[in-house]
């Protein structure tokens, strides 16, 4: 074959057949000799030469600037942070999990939602501290805690839920989960005392609420309300009662979850709204074990429920009723507005006090302890002018009396 009068760059011809001839500088960057040959292993002719040239150029010019270039730096890849052994998280489930808390079962089930709602409280407004080692704490850390809480949650769910992170930090510590924290960090931190609730209903208050759950056809309530201010018992046990028998004017009340027992002589307006239930069951042919039952559905009620009802009926008896075809008007009582289911089982303490029963029989009627009820009385009969009138005129009888003698 004749050699081709043309000079291909990369390409040397031997007796009239292309090859390629790495420059000494190409061999050094790996390049080695070839015969140019195409696809079918024919020798290539000097067009099909001068194709593959080009693209031998253009190829060495991409490498060419890509060692000009400066590579750019490869970011090290950021490791996943490390996951808490025992976040404060897991501390709260842990001790509210009957598996892992057996004593978890001996509280009640208002203080049981009280101490969930107040992990929340710290899920909620401290959410790095939620996720974060639970070993971390420390008394700064958690007089931190009680500082942004009171600030944005208020002064009284501050102080609760710090002790209850006390009181958790103490379960896990007494069970060998906290072996590096020797001394509680949430204990002593000089929390502000909030100040008392002072709140019960008067007579004329719970008569409204009474007229008004009856008139708006929710009568429930109001042997609800009934039942609070003349047994002293929490709302829970109240949503739980069953009758379980009637002796000598005395009323034997059962909690359907607990077992427990309460007896107590039967107010007549309480026997009054307990006999009226009774008939509007007959009615509806509902047979059911439980004193107060929600007539819309005729099921037992559930806390959050009934204090979702509560709270419309006190709105509604605050604002008043207008007259209508089959009830007169009842006028705005505005100070129901601050008035709290919770505050029925006060209410007893009070008019029970009110009523001149020593602290000992009214613990044998609401079910307090007596250091309990004593505490109540500290606050609430000092918005009593009548308990001092009392007081005084039972003084001038017995220093006269006495006198006379």
């Amino acid at each position: 074959m004749k050699k081709p009068s043309i000079t291909i760059p990369y390409v040397a011809w031997r007796n009239g057949r292309p090859r390629f001839e790495p420059s000494p500088t190409l061999r050094t960057r790996g390049y080695q000799g070839e015969d140019l040959k195409n696809a079918a292993g024919e020798w290539m002719n000097a067009a099909d030469a001068l194709e593959w040239s080009q693209d031998f150029a253009r190829q060495l010019a991409v490498e060419k600037h890509k060692i000009k270039t400066k590579p750019k730096r490869t970011a090290l890849p950021v490791p996943p942070p490390v996951r808490p052994a025992f976040p404060v998280s897991t501390l709260f489930d842990e001790w509210s999990n009957l598996g892992k808390n057996p004593g978890w079962a001996d509280i009640s089930e208002k203080t049981q939602y009280e101490y969930r709602h107040k992990g929340k409280v710290i899920e909620k407004y401290l959410p790095d501290v939620w996720q974060s080692e639970t070993a971390a704490l420390t008394k700064p850390i958690c007089l931190g805690m009680y500082d942004i809480l009171r600030q944005q949650a208020g002064l009284s769910q501050a102080s609760a839920t710090m002790r209850t992170l006390g009181t958790a930090l103490t379960w896990a510590m007494d069970r060998g989960r906290l072996p590096e924290m020797l001394v509680n960090p949430a204990h002593k931190l000089r929390m502000k005392t909030p100040p008392p609730r002072i709140r019960f209903g008067t007579k004329e208050e719970i008569a409204q609420m009474v007229a008004v759950a009856d008139a708006i056809g929710r009568s429930e309530i109001g042997d609800m309300i009934i039942l609070g201010v003349w047994s002293g018992q929490r709302q829970n046990d109240r949503l739980n009662f069953q009758i379980a028998g009637r002796e000598k004017g005395r009323i034997v009340l059962r909690q359907m979850k607990t077992k427990a027992i309460v007896s107590m002589p039967e107010a007549p307006l309480l026997r009054a709204r307990i006999e009226a239930s009774e008939k509007r069951r007959k009615l509806a042919e509902v047979i059911s074990p439980y004193v107060v039952l929600d007539e819309k559905h005729w099921t037992p009620f559930k806390r959050h429920h009934y204090s979702h009802q509560f709270g419309n009926l006190r709105d509604a008896a605050a604002k008043g009723l207008p007259e209508t075809a089959t009830r007169k008007t009842i006028a705005p009582m505005p100070s129901l507005k601050t008035l709290r289911d919770q505050d029925l089982r006060d209410t007893a303490v009070t008019w029970l006090a009110m009523a001149g029963c020593t602290i000992p029989e009214i613990c044998a009627i609401t079910g307090h302890e007596i250091k309990s009820a004593y505490d109540i009385l500290k606050h609430y009969l000092a918005l009593n002018p009548e308990m001092a009138d009392s007081a005084m005129a039972k003084l001038v009888i017995w220093f006269d009396a006495d006198d006379g003698a």
